[in-house]
């Protein structure tokens, strides 16, 4: 009976997480958010105002999360080069070192994206949710247009089209 308790304490603990509200939410304003990125440089999230911009959530150790990052080039970035558009792939909770390491080896393949660090995982605290991989798509007015956990084929597609609509609809 013990052993049931357990194990049903535990089950609850590692599920409930999967099924609690995103801070995430379509329509929130996006809060003051700092990120530094790997070359050293700061980017505010405020200062694109007038962007459109994707946030990736994702891990070294994360392979759905290295499976979306070997897609974005072609499906995102070339795509919307140019245009009133910023991608951040932020990478949470490992060292610079760890990242930096990482992002050469797919730099090696021909894998190029603008990399962030959150070492600490403040800016997923701030933003209320943890889990990667992620995408946030904040639109010109800073509210999220779009947010998504976890990897599929088809996800970057979808992120796709909402970012051309946006993209549109901007004078």
């Amino acid at each position: 009976m013990k052993r049931l308790s357990v194990l049903l304490s535990a089950f609850v603990f590692l599920v409930f997480p999967l099924f609690a509200q995103s801070g995430f939410r379509t329509g929130a304003k996006v809060p003051a958010i700092t990120v530094e990125m790997l070359d050293g440089r700061e980017v505010k999230i405020s200062k694109c105002r007038g962007d459109v911009v994707l946030l990736s959530f994702w891990a070294t150790w994360c392979k759905p999360c290295l499976r979306e990052l070997n897609e974005m080039p072609e499906k995102i970035l070339r795509r919307f080069e140019g245009r009133k558009f910023t991608m951040i792939a932020i990478a949470k909770g490992e060292p610079r070192e760890r990242v930096a390491e990482k992002v050469a080896q797919l730099r090696k393949q021909g894998v190029v994206f603008p990399v962030g660090l959150d070492p600490y995982e403040k800016i997923s605290q701030l933003l209320g949710d943890e889990r990667i991989p992620q995408l946030v798509i904040i639109g010109p007015d800073t509210r999220v247009r779009y947010h998504e956990v976890g990897y599929t084929p088809e996800r970057l597609d979808e992120a796709a089209e909402i970012i051309e609509k946006l993209l549109n609809e901007q004078p």
